[in-house]
């Protein structure tokens, strides 16, 4: 990836940035709605792209010599599905968040293995979304006439209270303290600031999203590319949609984040997560100014994909001990490992493997599997290099 590209990316994407905040900042200080008709909700939106859709979609960009097999198959179709139950605690207090779980459906239909990939809320909704996830029961996957796994399931369980919105005056008075530190240049007092907000029991996913806001900016400023790109992550979580009607911020904003995601994701080596969000630019309506100003960045990641080099990617394992990355190669290895790496397992459309690291390894996986997300288990703060391995 050359770096003059991505750098000229964000100079055009900050500039952009600077106008929309302007914009929207005033409207949060006239959001203090209260709540009224409460009723306390939790809800599963499927994230997976049906693996029948993907089968069509390969079948249909590959030339006839280049398919090795791609068999017959079947997804999973739903037979129970129950709504994971809403934390009492939560619901008193008003705390509102989501869950993003990643899980298997074995060949008798049954949910195993979920993992939680990501929350923001309290920490009693991933117990209560795992509870509910592992007693849905589907009709298993069938592969060849045979029941088979279906490997690559993804899931998004948001909490959610009903007739609650806009912000409190006691959050609108500390966010406001937080947002004059931070446009004063005093980056670090918004950050403790911040980090109080953040440890609050009460917010709900209004305040979450706007919170969320707030620490992209700081993390720009501060260099932090990881913290950023997760911040602008969750916020695309915490925000609503269109389609229901509960947005906090509006299209152009939500285009906006998608477009600094995508440059970061790219200077950091997550192509297919970026390639996910321009896709998702691209379905949005009036956004032809951005699509057009992030495509140069989305070709020159399609050609480091089919390039013979290979795809590093620096990472450093949080405190929960788990790493999750989608693969763009079929071919991928591990290097300059500096701590303990436990497992890797590969989680793809219609198959999954686990194995024990060794570095300088090359795992290699079958086009027949379909995409493939890796999930890495070891220690905390453990440093290592992702090598996706060009085909040479």
């Amino acid at each position: 990836m050359k770096q003059d590209l991505w750098k000229k990316a964000l100079r055009t994407e900050y500039s952009a940035r600077e106008n929309i905040v302007k914009r929207i900042q005033p409207s949060l200080v006239l959001a203090a709605l209260l709540a009224t008709g409460i009723t306390a909700s939790a809800a599963a939106q499927e994230l997976s792209i049906p693996c029948d859709d993907l089968e069509e979609k390969a079948l249909a960009e590959s030339k006839a010599d280049e398919v090795e097999r791609i068999s017959a198959f079947t997804p999973a179709t739903p037979l129970k599905r129950i709504d994971p139950k809403y934390p009492s605690q939560a619901i008193r207090k008003g705390r509102e968040g989501w869950v993003r779980l990643s899980y298997v459906i074995d060949e008798e239909g049954r949910v195993k293995d979920p993992v939680v990939e990501d929350f923001f809320g309290s920490p009693s909704f991933k117990r209560s979304a795992l509870s509910a996830v592992k007693k849905w029961q589907y009709n298993p996957a069938i592969k060849d006439g045979e029941p088979t796994q279906q490997c690559h399931q993804a899931v998004q369980m948001d909490f959610a209270i009903s007739g609650k919105s806009g912000a409190t005056r006691k959050f609108i008075k500390a966010y406001k303290d937080a947002d004059e530190r931070f446009n004063a240049g005093d980056v670090d007092a918004a950050d403790e600031a911040l980090k109080e907000l953040l440890g609050w029991d009460t917010l709900n996913r209004y305040e979450n999203t706007w919170l969320l806001n707030l620490e992209s900016h700081i993390a720009s400023k501060q260099g932090d590319v990881e913290r950023e790109a997760q911040s602008l992550t969750r916020l695309l979580a915490s925000n609503g949609s269109k389609r229901f009607n509960n947005m906090v911020f509006d299209e152009d904003y939500v285009a906006y984040a998608l477009q600094r995601k995508i440059i970061l994701d790219a200077q950091r080596g997550y192509y297919a997560e970026a390639l996910k969000s321009y896709t998702t630019l691209q379905d949005m309506e009036a956004q032809e100014t951005r699509i057009g100003e992030i495509a140069p960045l989305i070709s020159q990641i399609e050609e480091s994909i089919a390039s013979e080099q290979n795809l590093t990617v620096p990472v450093t394992i949080g405190s929960d001990g788990n790493w999750f990355h989608t693969l763009v190669r079929n071919k991928f290895a591990f290097g300059n490992i500096q701590g303990e790496l436990d497992t890797v397992e590969v989680r793809c459309d219609t198959h999954r493997e686990k194995f024990t690291v060794a570095e300088a390894h090359v795992w290699q996986i079958p086009n027949s599997w379909g995409q493939c997300q890796v999930m890495v288990k070891g220690d905390s703060e453990t440093k290592f290099d992702l090598i996706e391995v060009a085909k040479g």
